[in-house]
């Protein structure tokens, strides 16, 4: 019987009162001196402020040549910075090598074609000359013959001017020829060019489609795969590789400008109203636990856009607006993708007294009447009213009733401990 009260009664003794531990098993924690500010909490995902999307190549013809395939050759390593005019990825297309020969043929015909049909105008062009040339000397030569008439009869007179007449109009009239046949010698022209530059034009979009087979970057940065379809894989998505089969205008790679990273972050419509462009913020990236980084809001949303879906009826939509936040601290670790929280701070910083936000408790049915429970040395708690003059989301600022480096307790006390 004694041992059994001896056990009851070490089971049932409180430790001592020190910092950060637990008296009686409830949580406690000093008040401290430092920095209060006010900040909003909004989450995100870590993105780069510019990059390249580099795509499988749309070629210009043929007609079928965007539903064909293209097989990768040469890829970039991923993951490795490099500058811009670099080479990321080549394809092959046998085809094309093929049907540029073939174009080319073409275009040499219809170069032939063309200049064999020059010479021929030519060659009717200097026919008709002779033959206008022949027509106005018969003309003249009628004209003088008809000067002839006062020594002849009157019958030869009137057929040497008829005949001079009729020489004078088909002179004339091939004159008057003349004007129409260099415009149908010009529109017969102009369609055997217009010929060649088809060809020549078709030929060029192959040469550009052959160029365009070998990717590069416009931009320096760092090497990122996108996951693709894999066709016959029961609907897999996968990261690209060499010998894949891409489908033109598929997206396969990013070039990611990793010198100024972002936080894509989104905030409701109340909260947007709280702080502004180039506020300070403190981010933390889930993938290093306790690693802060500075930065600063760079852009806010002007109109709010349906994030996602919420149930509750046809129409139902969160509204929120979007943020983008720079990272100002540079390091290495900081890659596209990782899901990071910020904290924006938008009030100016104020020092003294802080504890806990769940320290403080209120007297029910006041108006705003604080206390805290204060620790003793001997393990005992003792009620204080205290001033508080503002709140955050974690800590509250004291300004009257509580020194820095005393114990508060953070749950309220139940009754059966109440030792004030």
């Amino acid at each position: 019987m004694v041992i059994a009260l001896m056990l009851w009664a070490v089971s049932s003794r409180e430790p001592d009162a020190t910092s950060g531990q637990v008296l009686g098993r409830l949580p406690t924690a000093a008040a401290t001196f430092g920095e209060f500010t006010k900040s909003l909490r909004i989450g995100g995902t870590v993105e780069t402020l510019r990059y390249a999307a580099i795509k499988v190549p749309k070629l210009r013809g043929p007609g079928n040549a965007d539903r064909a395939p293209f097989t990768l050759t040469t890829l970039a390593e991923p993951g490795i910075v490099i500058p811009a005019g670099s080479v990321v990825a080549e394809f092959e297309l046998p085809w094309l090598l093929n049907h540029i020969s073939g174009t080319k043929l073409v275009q040499a015909v219809a170069e032939s074609n063309a200049r064999k049909r020059e010479a021929a105008i030519a060659i009717l062009k200097e026919t008709e000359r002779q033959s206008r040339l022949a027509a106005k000397a018969r003309a003249r030569k009628a004209e003088l013959d008809v000067s002839t008439a006062a020594v002849r009869s009157k019958i030869e007179g009137e057929i040497l001017r008829n005949v001079a007449h009729e020489a004078r109009a088909i002179w004339q009239q091939k004159e008057r020829e003349r004007q129409f046949m260099e415009i149908v010698y010009g529109v017969d022209l102009r369609k055997e060019q217009l010929t060649v530059r088809a060809a020549e034009l078709h030929v060029e979009r192959h040469l550009h489609d052959l160029e365009r087979l070998q990717v590069k970057t416009t931009i320096a940065g760092m090497v990122v795969l996108e996951a693709t379809y894999k066709a016959g894989s029961g609907g897999l998505y996968a990261q690209t590789k060499n010998g894949d089969r891409l489908s033109p205008g598929s997206l396969f790679m990013r070039i990611v400008d990793v010198s100024e990273m972002i936080v894509n972050a989104s905030l409701n419509q109340v909260d947007a109203l709280t702080i502004g462009i180039g506020d300070k913020t403190v981010i933390e990236l889930d993938a290093y636990p306790g690693e802060r980084f500075e930065g600063r809001v760079v852009e806010l949303g002007a109109v709010a856009g349906s994030a996602r879906y919420s149930r509750g009826g046809r129409g139902s939509f969160l509204k929120q607006i979007p943020a983008r936040i720079l990272i100002e601290s540079k390091d290495d670790r900081i890659l596209p993708g990782l899901s990071a929280s910020v904290d924006v701070v938008y009030s100016r910083p104020q020092s003294g007294v802080l504890v806990p936000r769940e320290a403080i408790q209120s007297e029910p049915g006041t108006d705003g009447n604080s206390f805290v429970h204060i620790v003793a040395g001997d393990g005992t708690y003792h009620k204080r009213p205290i001033r508080v003059q503002d709140f955050n989301n974690t800590e509250a600022l004291v300004s009257a009733g509580l020194d820095s480096g005393e114990e508060v307790l953070l749950t309220a006390l139940p009754e059966n401990r109440d030792n004030t």
